[in-house]
């Protein structure tokens, strides 16, 4: 059984299926790029998983060798040792991969263990993971967010999440695989409106979950936005049971300081990568007047962009949401979680 995934989902969804099959007792391996070069398809990191009926999930070439990869995996699955498997693909086989100029991948299979059940469910908590494996003989350590480890485990928490590059390190010597795993961003549009449904279509292109939030029922309708994750609620009552992280953007988008003003709060107190706010600098010096009332700091203001987006002159609904989807990626791949 093979499912193609985007980019996106070379990671999330091979661990998702993982943490199902250790629930299942199912016997399997993961392969994971470890080292590329050239135009491979697959970064470091990217995972196949197999199963010993030779089911899979994820790729680590787009199609090219996950063949040979399955037929290593199922000898790992009946013996237990790990193997590393190195490629080089040129000519034919690359273009038919989707190498236009070939490419060399180094490729590291170990058997399936409980370490990825964990991974999968920190995920789901929104809490990063880093997985230590050592190359030659496949032992595994873990960490998350919240246990300590040596510090070239713990730096990369605190990097920006965007660029933390799951990587070989060496230590004492010793060739280790440095897994990364970092939640999806995702980015809550406070205001069912225009902006929004512009928005909605861009930032899911580019990799972001995104959660719409509007208690005016006339405008948070599935007519307006499909399938979208929508709620009409009041931002608290959705944050009371869905908090903001620190790998959240909310974007404030009603001009109705009765909506947006509690969303910005919350998100300031949870630290949120990016924090913006729709109107002019005039409405927002009157919203940081009620913030310094509210007790907020100017330093915890000075977190809120706004007026939000990029300064392109932006103009009308479509502009407005390129404007403030830059911005947002932008905060993402320069933010620190120290």
């Amino acid at each position: 059984m093979n499912v193609k995934l985007s980019q996106q989902e070379l990671l999330s969804q091979p661990l998702q299926i993982a943490g199902q099959w250790l629930q299942e007792g199912r016997p399997a391996a993961i392969a994971t790029v470890i080292e590329t070069w050239g135009s491979a398809p697959c970064p470091a990191g990217s995972h196949l998983l197999i199963d010993s009926d030779a089911n899979f999930f994820g790729s680590v070439s787009g199609g090219c060798v996950e063949a040979d990869v399955i037929t290593q995996a199922l000898d790992v699955i009946a013996h237990g040792q790990a193997k590393v498997l190195e490629f080089g693909i040129a000519d034919e086989r690359a273009w038919r991969a989707g190498l236009s100029c070939g490419g060399r991948i180094r490729i590291l299979v170990t058997r399936l263990t409980a370490h990825f059940g964990e991974i999968s469910k920190a995920l789901e908590q929104r809490r990063g993971s880093r997985l230590l494996t050592h190359i030659q003989s496949g032992a595994q350590n873990l960490w998350t967010e919240s246990n300590a480890g040596p510090e070239i485990v713990c730096q990369p928490f605190n990097a920006a999440p965007a660029t933390a590059q799951s990587r070989l390190v060496v230590i004492n010597q010793q060739e280790y695989f440095l897994n990364m795993y970092t939640p999806r961003p995702r980015l809550i549009l406070v205001g069912a409106v225009h902006i929004s449904q512009n928005l909605l279509i861009s930032a899911k292109l580019t990799g972001f979950d995104v959660t719409i939030l509007d208690p005016r029922t006339a405008f948070a309708t599935p007519e307006r936005f499909g399938d979208a994750d929508l709620h009409p609620l009041w931002p608290q009552d959705y944050f009371d049971r869905h908090p903001p992280d620190r790998h959240t953007a909310v974007a404030a988008l009603t001009h109705d300081p009765k909506i947006d003003d509690e969303a910005l709060i919350a998100a300031i107190r949870a630290k949120a990568f990016y924090i913006g706010a729709l109107g002019s600098r005039k409405t927002h010096a009157a919203r940081l007047e009620r913030f310094y009332q509210a007790g907020l700091s100017p330093h915890d203001c000075a977190l809120i962009r706004a007026p939000i987006g990029l300064d392109i002159k932006a103009q009308g609904p479509a502009e407005i949401a390129i404007a403030v989807l830059a911005q947002v990626i932008a905060a993402w791949r320069s933010c620190s979680l120290e």
